[in-house]
């Protein structure tokens, strides 16, 4: 078996950026809409580029651009963010750049050649625009090294061109309830602006209260041949000399101050800064830096398609994530409609998705943001607690502000601390990080279980309840809720080993003295006809085990559930989907060690009632599941399912509903909306506030890590949830502080375990190479490998492989031939995407111009 493993040197050969070209999102003809934009990024500005007919626009983002309480509003004495986050606190764009032709250089009807690609190898957008009037090429890309977008034209024109190129910023309402209710005062936001023109350049400096900052745009290649003027407060601009040929750059940075001239003082020498490294020098610094971000970790599927999302989950959280806030779940970095953020509170298991993956990927670096946005509103979570819900330790909303404030209705929901927590242990686990355990870990702990012992009551039973919670949003309120049950459970076992006494006596006490799993019977049309499944991915096959599922927790005595097998049952309520299977993800508590049990199979009833994911909402976690409980055709097919149901814009983003842009169906004609000030209702254009979703691919991308690596029960499951037709390999990281490569087929395999610290691991294999001859070798860092025989046990349906002690820096082999018969196979990079690429009714890119095409 050829392999990418080179056994002398220890290491795989093949590098992440020699596969990437292939997954260029490629446009071969101009799509003149900023839902087909797009996204550059340096972690902390967020630039969204698109072509108009006619010109190049870009929409520019800041993550800390914050608008607060104008001063004399102040919320000292309540840690509510209320209906009116627009006079509290909310995100602002930054600004607008055009540079506008005055021939229709993108334009469809003119188009010799075009092309536009996303290339993520390097992080740059490039246009190649070929029409009667001129040939145009772009290369833009977002430097963290500098902070400074760079943008880079070259123009042939038939005739003497003078692009105009503005700076501009409209400030305006976020219209954060556009979908039901919005208040009517269009002025909102347009003040504290100014426009300036000094030393060849252009600024926007903004005031807007608790934010000072500065847009700044330097054109280098002869500036001083441009005029540069001031249009009016909000917008300025640049008009080179007009000539045949024009080959020049446009330099960009925000930047934040304690006063709008700081922030200009800021932006004037970051300019400087990146004038006298040069844009080439700029390049290849970026370039470099994300040649070794994107080599920590590398995935080959079979579905070329799935991995080329996964790979633009990991690109947009290293463009977006790097700054001082986390970005919005809508949008992030690359809104494109002035102030217009949907949602403008951070919601709490929207937020967590966009996290949950990057450990395994190797870059937890990224979630430094969201860890800190959750520690620093610790004191409001405890101050919430105290002052809404009587109770010790601390309760984060369901959705807070940037403060961690909670919003002005009283959520019943209590599992966000406990999730947050859980979210920041594993974390640990991955990186071993004794400061960020101290830090940021075992206080969220602490804090968390004691909100949950002032909740629960040791009752007649012997057993600790907990009454009148929510699970997860919108249910109505339940006793022994599954939820709050899975999370507690989850948290006090795994503070157990922290906690000094009395607490840990306590803690143990009331792990050991929960209620367990509530059953309850399958029901005749609302989920069977006959023996067999009437409804969901299991349609026509029979349950399992005694027919069993999950009730969510009991109201007045009767058992509650969720989720029922008919799409159109009159027992379904609004509300929070899946919460019978809480326990596979996020909490970890179950999974595939319990196959066999009663537990299992009702868990896997209630999967198999579940819609398949064409037909479920845009952040439906069915392909986790189902991956967490080794069901690695149906997590294939969920998340095709819902890739084709959930990806609205042909730049990879996902949208709630078909938008245009999208193969899919377009929204309705308008929207209700209610004036806030007069409760009238008017009527809203939804396409006038079109905005990108990103919940769909991070759900992707850790169905991806769960289908292909395991470890969340202290165990490392190679390819648990995967189907092997051709060959598949992956390096990803592991709880316990491991780094794992795999290669392979259906005729052998190599698999790498290499411990980032010292410690124990357990190895269960794929069931394809259950009974399959293997070999194993041990190498010490800087030393040469050694055949070893590994101790293996049964625990259950598994058979378990055992290495008591891996030592910092060594690497375990298990190959399915020997030593000496691996053979290393030459990597070969592949060729750029060249073309568009279809899911179903979803597509990547657009097709090329003039071309047939299927669709």
């Amino acid at each position: 078996m050829k392999t990418f493993y080179d056994p002398v040197k220890k290491q795989w050969t093949d590098a992440t950026t020699d596969r990437l070209p292939r997954h260029d999102i490629y446009f071969g003809t101009p799509v003149n809409a900023p839902t087909a934009g797009i996204p550059l990024g340096d972690g902390d500005t967020g630039t969204l580029l698109w072509l108009e007919k006619d010109g190049v626009h870009l929409h520019m983002n800041k993550c800390d651009l914050w608008q607060d309480a104008p001063p004399g509003v102040t919320w000292d004495d309540a840690c509510y963010c209320s209906g009116h986050e627009e006079e509290l606190t909310c995100v602002k764009h930054a600004g607008e750049v055009t540079v506008k032709f005055s021939t229709p250089l993108f334009e469809y009807l003119y188009q010799n050649a075009f092309e536009a690609r996303l290339r993520f190898a390097d992080a740059c957008a490039y246009v190649n625009a070929q029409t009667p009037f001129g040939d145009l090429e772009l290369r833009a890309f977002a430097s963290a090294e500098t902070g400074v977008t760079a943008l880079e034209f070259d123009l042939k024109s038939t005739e003497p061109e003078a692009p105009e190129i503005r700076l501009q910023r409209f400030g305006s309402r976020t219209l954060w309830r556009w979908y039901c209710q919005q208040k009517f005062t269009p002025e909102t936001s347009l003040s504290g602006t100014n426009a300036l023109t000094e030393n060849n350049r252009l600024y926007i400096t903004q005031d807007i209260g608790a934010t000072k900052f500065c847009v700044g745009l330097a054109l280098t290649n002869n500036p001083s041949s441009a005029a540069y003027s001031v249009k009016n407060t909000h917008c300025a601009a640049a008009l080179p000399a007009p000539a045949a040929e024009q080959r020049f750059t446009l330099l960009l940075t925000v930047r934040t101050g304690n006063t709008a001239e700081d922030a200009k003082a800021a932006c004037a020498a970051a300019l400087d800064c990146a004038e006298r490294t040069g844009t080439q020098a700029m390049y290849e610094a970026h370039a470099r830096a994300w040649s070794a971000f994107w080599n920590k970790t590398r995935i080959a599927l079979e579905n070329d398609y799935l991995e080329n999302i996964y790979y633009f989950y990991l690109y947009c959280m290293n463009s977006e994530s790097r700054g001082s806030y986390p970005p919005h779940f809508t949008s992030g970095l690359w809104g494109f409609y002035r102030d217009y953020v949907p949602w403008v509170y951070y919601f709490h298991y929207n937020l967590q998705h966009m996290y949950a993956p990057l450990d395994a990927a190797g870059h937890g670096e990224l979630a430094r943001n969201y860890y800190d946005l959750r520690k620093n509103g610790l004191p409001i979570a405890r101050l919430y607690a105290k002052t809404v819900k009587k109770k010790d330790g601390a309760f984060v909303h369901d959705v807070t502000d940037r403060y961690g404030r909670g919003a002005d209705y009283d959520s019943l929901n209590c599992t966000p601390a406990a999730q947050i927590a859980m979210q920041m242990y594993r974390h640990w686990r991955f990186t071993g990080d004794e400061r960020f355990l101290r830090e940021y870990v075992l206080p969220f702990m602490r804090d968390a279980a004691a909100f949950y012992l002032d909740m629960l009551q040791k009752e007649a039973d012997g057993l600790y309840h907990i009454h009148s919670t929510t699970a997860y949003e919108g249910n109505a309120p339940t006793d022994d809720t599954l939820t709050d049950l899975v999370m507690i459970k989850t948290l006090f076992r795994a503070l157990i080993p922290y906690a000094e006494e009395p607490l840990r006596t306590r803690l143990t006490d009331v792990a050991e003295h929960l209620p367990g799993p509530i059953y309850t019977d399958l029901l005749q049309g609302e989920d069977l006809d006959g023996e067999v499944f009437a409804f969901g991915i299991g349609k026509g096959t029979r349950p399992k085990g005694e027919g069993k599922v999950l009730g969510i927790g009991t109201r007045d005595g009767e058992i509650i559930r969720k989720q029922y097998g008919d799409p159109e049952s009159k027992k379904r309520g609004y509300g929070f989907p899946d919460i019978e299977v809480c326990s596979l993800y996020p909490a970890g508590l179950h999974g595939l060690k319990d196959r066999g049990t009663p537990l299992f199979d009702a868990l896997q009833n209630d999967l198999l009632l579940h819609q398949p994911g064409e037909q479920s909402c845009h952040w439906n976690m069915l392909p986790i599941y189902l991956a967490r409980m080794g069901m690695a055709k149906e997590a294939t097919e969920a998340c095709i399912g819902l890739l084709q149901a959930n990806q609205g814009f042909i730049n990879g983003f996902n949208a709630e509903i078909g938008e245009p842009g999208s193969l899919g169906e377009a929204p309705p004609a308008y929207y209700k909306i209610r004036n806030t000030d007069t409760d009238d209702v008017t009527l809203l254009r939804p396409d006038e506030f079109i905005h990108f979703d990103f919940e769909t691919a991070p759900i992707l991308a850790q169905a991806v890590h769960d289908m292909l690596l395991q470890s969340h029960e202290g165990i490392l499951r190679l390819l648990p949830a995967t189907e092997i037709k051709d060959e598949i390999s992956f390096r990803l990281y592991a709880e316990g502080g491991f780094l794992i490569g795999a290669q392979c087929r259906k005729d052998g395999f190599v698999f790498t375990v290499t411990a980032e610290r010292d410690g124990a691991c357990e190895i269960v294999l794929p069931e394809i190479y259950r009974d399959s001859t293997f070999y194993a070798y041990v190498a010490e860092e800087n030393a040469d490998y050694i055949k070893t025989e590994l101790h293996k046990t049964v625990s259950g349906p598994d058979e378990i492989f055992i290495i008591p002690e891996l030592a910092h820096g060594a690497t375990l082999l298990m190959c399915s031939e020997p030593l000496a018969q691996l053979q290393t196979a030459t990597p070969v990079k592949d060729l750029p995407n060249g073309d568009f690429k279809q899911c179903g009714k979803v597509c990547l890119g657009s097709p090329h111009l003039m071309r047939k095409q299927k669709i």
